[in-house]
């Protein structure tokens, strides 16, 4: 009498055993993270390639102050000189002040050693010996330029000490409202000297 063998039925797929061992949760995490980070830094890489790339627009440096400029604080003043007076009794000084701040400040007030009376006049106020004008601040607006110029305003040195000649220098205080004091040494120029910045007088 012959005997069979009876193979097991399969088991239901919802009881079949694993093959292997399952991939843990924290692996799967760490390989994500992996795959960001190294993303990250090839975009990172070519940000930077391309700010460095030839024909890249870059940040635009500060305007250098003048090289013939003082400054003091946030202001930087420049191109003064005096123009030989015709007068043996007074002069005037004529300067340029640039402001690189935020915030405005004023030439209030100036004083000279060579002058028996020294004063700001920001506008085009007479200059004649023994005069009373009453002196002006020159403001100085943020992130500007303002300049004294001949007819558009001056320092004035009256009752001079001395005759001013050309090839002299002259020492000028300047007192700012904000940025303090500061002291120039101003040449006296010729009559037919240009000026120093292109000034027409």
């Amino acid at each position: 009498m012959s005997s069979s063998t009876t193979s097991p039925a399969p088991a239901p797929a919802g009881n079949r055993p694993r093959l292997g061992p399952g991939i843990p949760t924290g692996f799967v995490a760490a390989a994500v993270a992996l795959i960001l980070g190294v993303t990250g830094l090839v975009v990172g890489a070519r940000d930077n390639a391309g700010q460095n790339a030839p024909g890249a627009a870059a940040p635009s440096p500060a305007p250098a102050p003048p090289a013939n400029g003082t400054t003091v604080g946030n202001l930087t003043v420049y191109d003064a000189y005096i123009r030989q007076p015709a007068s043996p009794d007074v002069a005037a000084a004529y300067l340029t002040v640039r402001n690189d701040g935020s915030a405005a400040d004023r030439l209030s007030s100036a004083y000279c050693g060579a002058a028996g009376t020294t004063s700001v006049h920001a506008d085009s106020a007479a200059m004649q010996p023994g005069d009373e004008a009453k002196s002006t601040p020159l403001e100085v607006p943020a992130d500007a330029t303002v300049s004294l110029t001949p007819a558009k305003g001056h320092i004035m040195l009256d009752n001079l000490t001395g005759t001013l000649k050309a090839g002299d220098t002259v020492s000028l205080l300047l007192r700012f409202d904000e940025a303090g004091q500061v002291l120039l040494d101003v040449p006296v120029i010729s009559i037919t000297a240009p000026a120093p910045g292109g000034a027409t007088s």
